[in-house]
């Protein structure tokens, strides 16, 4: 079991950074010559919810693999966790909302189905077949809500100012501000079960004895 943990981190840690980096040349690339500044490419690529929660994920596992001071919050339970839902979410929202929506062609396929539905399987059984020396618990919950808070501020702002959301679902625009309250209400209150079933789901998995 040890040996496949290992080979999945690995795994993750290296197809997770060659999709990250192969969305960033292509989106930058396409936005550039679409007349934007890269400052405004960027802008438009770190506000997606994808990008940035498999970028996370690629931190998990560096600094699964690294102990440096400063940066033990990556290395806690509750934020690996947190990051299997939030990339479970990733792939859920993408698979039902989202892929119906536009069909991506060529290397922008590729990233698409590699950042959706590759990286979330990889880090999802390399999180329940790690063997954890503690355990994340219900108490954690709202301390583990403050990152997509963190994020719903950034996207939203982002939005206010240029007018352009991340989502559909997020479009203060299109919808309007009750819909879109209406929206976070539920995505936060789903996320906040999630959390509450992968803890349940934690308490059962493989421990480390002392």
């Amino acid at each position: 079991m040890a040996r496949f943990t290992k080979l999945a981190s690995w795994l993750g840690l290296l197809v997770g950074s060659a999709l990250l980096v192969l969305q960033f040349f292509i989106t930058i690339t396409a936005r550039l010559q679409n007349g934007d500044t890269l400052l405004g490419a960027l802008w438009f690529l770190l506000t997606f919810f994808t990008i940035l929660t498999n970028a996370g994920v690629v931190l998990v596992y560096v600094f699964d693999k690294q102990h440096i001071i400063g940066w033990q919050w990556l290395r806690k339970a509750s934020t690996r966790t947190m990051f299997a839902v939030a990339i479970f979410v990733v792939m859920a929202v993408y698979h039902f909302v989202l892929a119906p929506l536009w069909q991506p062609q060529g290397l922008f396929a590729v990233a698409d189905i590699g950042l959706h539905y590759v990286t979330p399987i990889i880090y999802l059984t390399w999180w329940a077949t790690y063997v954890r020396s503690e355990q994340t618990r219900f108490s954690h919950i709202p301390v583990m809500l403050l990152p997509p808070i963190v994020y719903l501020v950034w996207a939203m702002l982002r939005g206010l100012l240029i007018g352009k959301y991340p989502y559909p679902f997020l479009d203060l625009n299109a919808i309007g501000i009750f819909q879109t309250g209406v929206n976070v209400v539920a995505l936060f209150a789903g996320l906040a079960a999630l959390y509450a079933v992968f803890i349940a789901i934690e308490q059962r998995l493989p421990r480390r004895t002392r």
